[in-house]
C-alpha cells in the first residue's frame, strides 16, 4: 500500500491535543458538560490518528511520544482539574490528592505503554487504556447533569477516580481490538451487529447511556481477570504509529 503524507496522522494528534486545551478553556469558564463533551471529542482524534497511521503505513518514535503527550493533556489533565474544580473545593488536602490521580497514574500509565511498545499491537492493552478513565469520569458528570440535574455526588466519583487510577497501572487486560466482521463466523458478526447498535445508542442518547456502557465495560475486564479468563495473545496490526 502506498504511504500517505506523513505528517498526516499527527494532524488528529494536533487536533487531540486542542481539544485537551479547550476543555481546559471551558472548565475555567464554568462550563463543565462543554469540557466532558470535548474530552469525547478528544477521544474520536485519537482513534483516528491511529487508524491513520495504521492505514498510511508510518512509523516514528516521535509519532508515539506526540501521542502521549496530547493524551495526557485531553484524558489526565482534563479530568483531574474537572474533579477538582467540581468536587474538592471543601475536602482539603486529600481531595486535592484525590484529583491528582488522573496525572499521577495516567502518566505512568502512558509512560509503561511507550517503554513497552513495540512494532506489533497486541489484542489486549494492560491496564485500562487513559482516554477510558477520562471517558468515564465526564460522562459520570454528564449523566448526573442530565440525570439528577447537578454534577454528581463527591462521595461516589472520588472512590470511582482513584479504582479507575489504579485500574490504570494494573495488570488487568483490557481488549485491545474488538475483531469486527462479518465474514468470519457468527461471534464476529454478532459482536459487529452489537458494536454498530451500541454507536447508535451513543449518538441517540449520548448522556444517558455512556456512563451505563463504560460501568459495563470495566466490570467486564475485571471479571474475566477474576476468573482468570486470558484474551488470546494474538497480535494482528502494527502498533499506533505515525
Amino acid at each position: 500500500m502506498k504511504r500517505g503524507p506523513k505528517f498526516l496522522p499527527s494532524i488528529f494528534t494536533v487536533l487531540n491535543l486542542f481539544s485537551g486545551f479547550l476543555a481546559m478553556l471551558q472548565i475555567i469558564q464554568g462550563h463543565y458538560i462543554t469540557a466532558v463533551i470535548l474530552i469525547m471529542v478528544a477521544l474520536s482524534f485519537d482513534f483516528l490518528d491511529g487508524m491513520i497511521a495504521r492505514l498510511t503505513h508510518q512509523a516514528s518514535d516521535f509519532g508515539i511520544e506526540f501521542d502521549s503527550l496530547a493524551d495526557m493533556v485531553s484524558f489526565c489533565l482534563v479530568p483531574a482539574v474537572l474533579v477538582n474544580e467540581l468536587f474538592v473545593a471543601d475536602l482539603g488536602f486529600v481531595g486535592g490528592a484525590i484529583s491528582f490521580f488522573p496525572v499521577l497514574f495516567g502518566g505512568v500509565r502512558l509512560a509503561r505503554f511507550n517503554l513497552h511498545a513495540t512494532t506489533e499491537k497486541k489484542a489486549y492493552f494492560t491496564g485500562m487504556p487513559v482516554p477510558a478513565s477520562a471517558v468515564a469520569i465526564g460522562s459520570y458528570i454528564w449523566f448526573s447533569y442530565k440525570v439528577f440535574g447537578n454534577y454528581g455526588n463527591s462521595n461516589i466519583i472520588l472512590p470511582l477516580v482513584v479504582v479507575f487510577s489504579f485500574l490504570m497501572v494494573s495488570n488487568i487486560r483490557f481488549l485491545a481490538n474488538l475483531k469486527l466482521g462479518f465474514r468470519k463466523g457468527t461471534l464476529r458478526t454478532l459482536r459487529t451487529i452489537g458494536f454498530l447498535v451500541t454507536i447508535i445508542a451513543v449518538i441517540i442518547f449520548n448522556a444517558y447511556i455512556i456512563f451505563p456502557l463504560m460501568l459495563v465495560y470495566i466490570i467486564t475486564h475485571i471479571l474475566q481477570w477474576l476468573i482468570g479468563y486470558d484474551e488470546p495473545r494474538v497480535h494482528f496490526a502494527r502498533r499506533k504509529v505515525h
